[in-house]
């Protein structure tokens, strides 16, 4: 028979061995931390497979016609559990557009790599969007500003999504302004325009490949244009000072998913 108990803070666990002898020993009382700390994986693994489901019903039949019965059957979990993780449908929605923002930023990492130049990181953006593109193209769908199919009563939230989204552009502008300053980009042009016309010019492109009719592109002629895209930029945005004797850019085009 097991007996615990408590003294000056220390547990001790009292076992009743042969002719009734007690046999005592400390014991570490971190079995409620292990558990805990199983609930906080199990419920963190259930929050990412909710956003996985999540992710794919969106992308497939739209905001308003997504139920959340549907979601919480997918998972075998209850609806409860959904409500109890992002509060309503809206903040699931919400939380996908945080995930969105925070994996592309990771993708723009990429191309912030030390090895690279001022002027060679703008440029590795380009391709960093590709990236994510092909990899998530449910999750690109957020930045294509498909948030907007929130209803407008909650306007507060799409803020939110992009205010998340304008801190990866505000980074984005950042390095543009370290190219111009170090000279490798021509100081005619405003860091902010810049930064502004690409993500737009590169999404449009990417959301090409979202649209059903004869202007819908597939990847691989996404993959062109932004490629070609990525050599009109560098060679528009080379400075004077920064071009070989032919007059093309010293900065190289760099491929993100080898880094």
């Amino acid at each position: 028979m097991f007996v615990s108990e408590f003294i000056s803070g220390v547990r001790f666990s009292n076992c009743m061995g042969e002719g009734g002898t007690v046999m005592t020993r400390p014991t570490t009382g971190r079995q409620p931390d292990r558990v805990g700390g199983r609930v906080s994986r199990r419920r963190a693994k259930v929050r990412e497979q909710l956003l996985d489901v999540a992710e794919r019903a969106f992308a497939a039949s739209g905001y308003r016609e997504v139920r959340m019965d549907d979601l919480a059957e997918a998972v075998d979990v209850s609806v409860g559990t959904i409500y109890g993780h992002f509060g309503s449908k809206d903040g699931l929605f919400l939380a996908l557009g945080e995930r969105a923002a925070e994996q592309f930023g990771a993708y723009l990492d990429r191309a912030y790599q030390p090895g690279y130049s001022p002027l060679e990181k703008v440029l590795a953006c380009g391709d960093a969007y590709l990236r994510f593109h092909l990899e998530h193209p449910d999750l690109f769908r957020f930045l294509a500003g498909v948030e907007s199919q929130l209803p407008r009563a909650e306007q507060d939230q799409r803020t939110r999504v992009g205010q998340l989204l304008a801190a990866n552009l505000r980074r984005f502008e950042e390095h543009i302004a370290a190219a111009i300053a170090s000279g490798e980009a021509s100081s005619e042009y405003d860091a902010t325009v810049v930064a502004r016309f690409l993500w737009g010019a590169w999404n449009g492109v990417v959301a090409l490949g979202l649209r059903t009719d004869e202007l819908a592109l597939t990847d691989a002629e996404i993959a062109e244009c932004l490629q070609l895209g990525r050599r009109v930029v560098n060679e528009g945005l080379t400075a004077p000072g920064f071009r070989d004797a032919t007059g093309r850019s010293h900065a190289r085009l760099h491929d993100t998913s080898t880094t």
